[in-house]
């Protein structure tokens, strides 16, 4: 078998030690500059596409974890915003999404302000009041955008729906005005 000698060669963070056994592919037992030891295929190893055992990655999501001051992320991916500015995109985008119809198969869209950047979505409208509160389109044709949108309670996002023309799309308030029936009636 033909192969590139790779003994004592460095790549990245890297030293080739010697060539491990193997019948198919040149594999190399390389020592990283951590002390690790590590074997890699000869092919990752000129290619770039491996440069250390593993502490280069660990260092670098080291750097972006939540809290760190270094890093570049938000760190705020398991908070409640995050996941409404998620669900909101998979509502306008994902036509697999079981209510897509009734956002992104009416129009509704993310604005661009927010559609790639939580941070913006974030600094638009701020942290949930409390955990009875979610995102409302002020006028529910609109989009998804700073000027349309608020933190709401359930039972304020129950009265700015979309009439439909059924009686089930009333709230009861609607319901007792439009029939001029008592409340107890209901």
């Amino acid at each position: 078998m033909n192969f590139i000698d790779e003994t004592g060669n460095r790549h990245g963070r890297l030293t080739v030690i010697e060539r491990s056994k193997s019948d198919v592919k040149a594999f190399w037992l390389c020592e990283c500059e951590c002390g690790n030891k590590t074997i890699v295929v000869g092919t990752q190893l000129r290619n770039g596409h491996t440069r250390s055992c593993g502490c280069l990655q660990r260092e670098a999501a080291a750097k972006t974890a939540p809290g760190n001051s270094k890093s570049k992320k938000h760190g705020m991916y398991k908070t409640k915003e995050y996941h409404c500015w998620l669900n909101l995109k998979t509502r306008c985008y994902r036509e697999s999404y079981r209510d897509y119809q009734h956002y992104g198969g009416r129009g509704i869209s993310v604005c661009d302000r927010w559609l790639k950047n939580f941070e913006n979505f974030y600094t638009d409208m701020g942290p949930r009041p409390s955990d009875k509160h979610s995102i409302d389109r002020i006028n529910v044709n609109g989009n998804y955008e700073p000027s349309n949108c608020r933190w709401t309670t359930r039972s304020k996002q129950n009265a700015n729906k979309r009439k439909v023309g059924s009686i089930s799309s009333f709230t009861t308030t609607e319901l007792i005005e439009e029939l001029n029936i008592r409340g107890v009636t209901i």
